[in-house]
């Protein structure tokens, strides 16, 4: 081997090292800021179901909610995306934050269609409209969608009863429940 062959074979393996590690060191570092990530995610899991107290903490979830958005959108192929953006759907739902678990719950629906979760997304968006929002015209279309697209599912029915009753006011619903087993009572009778 002559020397030129030689210096340019010591260049290409000197930049072959250097490219080599510049990607390992890039390889790790990204590995270990998904870890770390995700071992906040456990410790505020642990922090916020662990209160025996049995109190929101409205911090510790809103938290909750940033440190699960903030890993969908810097791991979006990661499974466990999937997850942490139906989490985050439930924590927002479960601390009032009405129009952010709506958000998280479209984009659970649309991401992730064919998942087990999909139909509880789409229920859930339905439940909020109704219960937290009380825009009744959005509840219905989805609980609409959800018979359309899941009528076999086990919420179907349950779907179909709060289309049914949308609307109505609790004292509404406990008189046609007392009159419903008061009639089902004379006709047991009979």
């Amino acid at each position: 081997m002559n020397t030129q062959t030689q210096k340019i074979s010591t260049f290409s393996l000197s930049h072959l090292l250097t490219f080599s590690l510049l990607t390992f060191s890039l390889l790790t570092s990204c590995t270990s800021e998904q870890q770390k990530l995700e071992t906040a995610i456990a410790a505020k899991e642990k922090e916020l179901y662990g209160d025996s107290t049995m109190t929101v903490d409205f911090s510790k979830a809103k938290d909750m909610i940033a440190l699960y958005a903030d890993f969908v959108k810097k791991y979006p192929e990661d499974k466990k995306a999937e997850d942490y953006l139906f989490k985050a759907g439930e924590v927002s739902m479960g601390v009032m934050q009405s129009n952010v678990a709506i958000k998280y719950f479209e984009q659970y629906y649309e991401k992730y269609p064919k998942s087990d979760k999909a139909p509880y997304s789409l229920f859930m968006q339905g439940f909020i409209y109704e219960t937290q929002v009380k825009n009744i015209e959005k509840a219905k279309w989805c609980y609409e969608k959800f018979i359309h697209d899941f009528p076999t599912h086990k919420l179907a029915s349950d779907a179909t009863y709060s289309i049914a009753n949308l609307g109505k006011s609790e004292e509404d619903l406990i008189r046609e429940f007392e009159a419903k087993i008061k009639g089902d009572s004379l006709s047991a009778a009979k």
